[in-house]
């Protein structure tokens, strides 16, 4: 695996640190810290203003590529595998300086949330400590500080920590970087409702439908799945696959202990035009309906056997 670089961006108290903390200790990640690089110009204490005003400073110096070039210094002491936490970029040309120092390696995954939610949070957990300021207008009267959330336009991730709790934070980084599984491996996703149904499962199969090569179908007919078309209509899935229409090249089943209307089913295979050698109806599903010679697959590619009904 070739070395990942995980560029963190927000404004304070968005969350970047605990993200950084996340990735360090269940993915070993090794962590860069920009206020490091910012303090080694300097034999004084720098406390949050100062620490601000330098790094504006080296920005306007060097055009954004001191974060770059810092971490080319670095990749000595690193393992050519390792996931790398920058933490945190501040201006959209230190991103770009990164980019273009390490091409595909970088994801730049930025953390936004309200104002009212970061200044309760640096009151709670910051204001008072040494180096701190004594309030979070006192931080934003930083201009780079004010115009931090304009790299949420440029950024691969975007998560917003007022309403993702901080396992939810960390996951969605994480599985965009495919810390939890590389593309080779055999997975199986479900799909499940919360509620009592009209959750939006329909639409949630049809849009994620194009990263597999199954889709599956559970359950008996119901109302019927809507989802989009792209041409912006809509259509009704009762018995196929929400993800039918939208990925034509998968398999598609209809799984065990499902309930099947044979007439139903095969009106629908007719509107979707799904190939016979599409779709496979597992045995120990029940079926019903004047069409009494549905069918089953010997295989996952095949019909074969009357089905029970």
């Amino acid at each position: 695996m070739s070395r990942r670089i995980v560029v963190l961006s927000g404004r304070v108290a968005s969350g970047k640190s605990t993200l950084g903390d996340d990735l360090v200790a269940r993915f070993g990640a090794v962590r860069f810290k920009t206020n490091d690089l910012i303090r080694a110009t300097s034999a004084d204490e720098l406390g949050r203003r100062e620490l601000q005003e330098a790094g504006d400073r080296l920005d306007r110096r060097t055009h954004g590529r001191w974060v770059a070039d810092g971490l080319v210094r670095e990749l000595d002491r690193i393992p050519d595998e390792a996931l790398i936490v920058v933490d945190a970029a501040r201006r959209l040309a230190q991103v770009q300086a990164l980019r273009a120092a390490f091409g595909g390696q970088v994801t730049h995954v930025h953390l936004t949330a309200p104002i009212e939610v970061l200044a309760a949070r640096y009151r709670s957990s910051r204001a008072g400590r040494p180096g701190e300021l004594a309030s979070y207008d006192e931080v934003a009267q930083n201009a780079t500080e004010r115009l931090v959330d304009r790299l949420a336009t440029q950024a691969d991730v975007v998560i917003d920590s007022r309403i993702s709790s901080e396992e939810d934070v960390v996951v969605r980084a994480a599985t965009r970087l495919g810390l939890y599984g590389s593309r080779a491996s055999r997975l199986v996703d479900v799909v499940v409702g919360g509620q009592f149904g009209s959750e939006g499962k329909g639409h949630i199969c049809s849009y994620l439908a194009p990263e597999y090569e199954l889709l599956v179908r559970v359950g008996g007919q119901n109302a019927g799945h809507t989802v989009k078309k792209s041409d912006g209509g809509t259509d009704v899935h009762h018995q196929l696959p929400s993800g039918t229409l939208t990925n034509p090249r998968a398999h598609l089943l209809i799984a065990a202990g499902a309930v099947v209307n044979a007439d139903k089913l095969l009106a629908e295979i007719g509107e979707c035009e799904v190939e016979p050698n599409r779709l496979a109806i597992d045995g120990k599903s029940w079926s019903y309906g004047k069409q009494t010679s549905m069918q089953r697959p010997t295989s996952r590619r095949g019909l074969g056997q009357p089905n029970r009904g």
